[in-house]
């Protein structure tokens, strides 16, 4: 559009000035809105001053035409053609010999508005009234209009060549803005890569956390797999712990019973068949049974001592291990969490020092623009035809698209702040989960002293055991005294008859053992 009345202008004026090329016109699309209103002011001031300079010249012309002859022989001169505007030859421009000189043609054109429009008819009928009252006097000055045509016509080659230094001056200005506009254009496009480079380094921030999520929803699938899995092996080894237990103390009880059912049909045999023998034998058989007796103690005592001392030895290493395990965990986990707190510290901070520094730069370009708002308004109050206020208009316009490009900047730092805030959301669930480990450690400890607990009955229920086989040793030694008093007996011959001597031997013989021989281990309850 400007470039166009900018051609329109320099053909009036008579200079050829080409058309701006295609690609100039493509480049320059994007800064037509900031630029257009400049041009048209411009052209406006040009076209108000050539106005101020045909107004200031009207007089004179008045002047001539008024001492020129009364017929319009001396207005009807001759001009040369002005160039064509167009190079191409596509529309050419039909060449007229105006009657009315250039400077009465462009009053005519552009009529003057106001006094100047009343100054311009008073002055066309001053020279009318003058035609009609002394037309000799025209006829007269008809002879020096040869120097006074010369004269203006070297004025107005003056004025032609100020018209043209005037446009030229204008035509570099107009490439000064289309250069401005350029680089404004190249700035946006820095900027709107800069935020897409930004927005795809969020959307792979976006993706790696929800990996990072997807791993730990995993995780936790699998943490409550292999509780569940524990809890399952738990309850199986309690199971199979019982019935251990069970089967036990039926074998004891039915070693008891076979126990004692042989030895019934051992006394009551052996006591008919091998009398005599018993009585040569007793004494051996008394020296091998202490002997036996005493090996048999001194094994289990050992045995014991060895088995008390390795299960010891075994629960030690075992809480050295875990307690070990669990100070490193420990400590680990400090050291996670003391990082983590620390760059969330670190980027808080920082966040927060860019939110502060946006703030003071957003509050003094807020307080620039009220300056250059009431410095606008102040100059438009003053000078309403100054040209420079449209270049204030345009840098308000810039530092208005400049202070949005700061607010969008603004509306990412928000964003990342609330990433930041998902963030400590997400160390939030992990202290919990840790809680949870820690818990499920405490009841893993309570589980560990179940287990002291148990290895401490079973230990209590081998010394029940080891009670019941003193007890044991007790009643052979009050049967070894039994036999003794019925071999005595029988040596002494306080027995009626041989046909009597198993019976009555028998009797007496049973009676201690059914009476308190062998008894029932009592098993603690669980």
């Amino acid at each position: 559009m400007f470039l166009g009345s900018a051609s329109k202008t320099a053909a009036t004026s008579g200079r050829n000035i080409s058309k701006p090329d295609s690609s100039n016109l493509r480049k320059t699309s994007g800064s037509k809105a900031k630029v257009g209103p400049s041009v048209s002011c411009l052209r406006r001031n040009s076209d108000s001053r050539n106005l101020n300079s045909d107004r200031a010249l009207s007089p004179q012309r008045i002047r001539r035409v008024s001492s020129s002859a009364g017929n319009a022989a001396v207005i009807k001169y001759e001009e040369k053609p002005p160039k064509p505007a167009f190079q191409n030859g596509s529309s050419g421009s039909l060449y007229l010999k105006p009657l009315v000189s250039r400077a009465h043609a462009h009053l005519l054109k552009t009529p003057p508005k106001g006094p100047a429009r009343k100054n311009l008819f008073t002055a066309f009928n001053v020279v009318e009234k003058g035609r009609q009252k002394n037309p000799r006097s025209l006829c007269i000055q008809t002879q020096t209009s040869p120097d006074v045509l010369s004269s203006e016509k070297t004025l107005e080659l003056a004025q032609y060549k100020t018209k043209c230094e005037n446009q030229s001056g204008f035509i570099l200005h107009l490439k000064q803005l289309l250069s401005c506009g350029n680089i404004k254009f190249e700035a946006l496009t820095v900027v709107i890569q800069h935020l897409l480079s930004e927005r795809e380094e969020a959307l792979k921030q976006h993706k790696t956390l929800s990996q990072e999520l997807v791993n730990l929803r995993g995780e936790l699938v699998t943490a409550s797999s292999t509780c569940e899995k524990l809890e399952k092996a738990k309850n199986e080894l309690q199971i199979a712990y019982e019935g251990f237990v069970q089967k036990l103390n039926q074998q004891h009880q039915t070693d008891l019973s076979e126990l004692e059912n042989r030895l019934k049909e051992f006394y009551t045999g052996e006591c008919e068949k091998f009398q005599n023998i018993y009585i040569e034998e007793a004494e051996k058989y008394k020296t091998q049974l202490q002997e036996q007796f005493d090996n048999l103690n001194a094994a289990h005592e050992t045995s014991k001592l060895e088995i008390e001392a390795s299960h010891s030895e075994k629960i030690e290493l075992l809480k050295k291990a875990y307690e070990t395990s669990l100070s490193e965990i420990k400590k680990s986990h400090e050291m996670e969490k003391k990082s983590l707190e620390d760059m969330l510290h670190e980027k808080q901070e920082s966040l927060e020092k860019q939110i502060n520094d946006l703030k003071s730069e957003n509050d003094a370009l807020n307080e620039k623009l009220k300056s250059e708002e009431q410095k606008r308004l102040s100059r438009e109050k003053a000078n309403l035809k100054n040209p420079q206020l449209m270049y204030l208009e345009q840098e308000l316009e810039s530092l208005k698209a400049v202070l949005e490009i700061k607010n969008e900047k603004l509306h990412q730092q928000d964003i990342k702040l609330m990433k930041m805030e998902k963030l400590v959301d997400n160390n939030t669930v992990l202290v919990d989960k840790l809680k949870r480990f820690q818990q499920e450690n405490e009841e893993l400890k309570a589980r560990m002293d179940k287990h002291m607990a148990i290895s401490r009955q079973l230990s209590t229920e081998q010394a029940v055991l080891q009670e019941s086989l003193e007890k044991e040793s007790k009643v052979n030694k009050r049967l070894s005294m039994e036999n003794e008093e019925l071999l005595w007996k029988l040596h002494n011959g306080d027995l009626c008859s041989p046909k009597r001597s198993p019976t009555s031997a028998a009797v007496p013989f049973q009676s201690p053992r059914n009476s308190g021989s062998f008894p029932s281990p009592s098993i603690s309850p669980r």
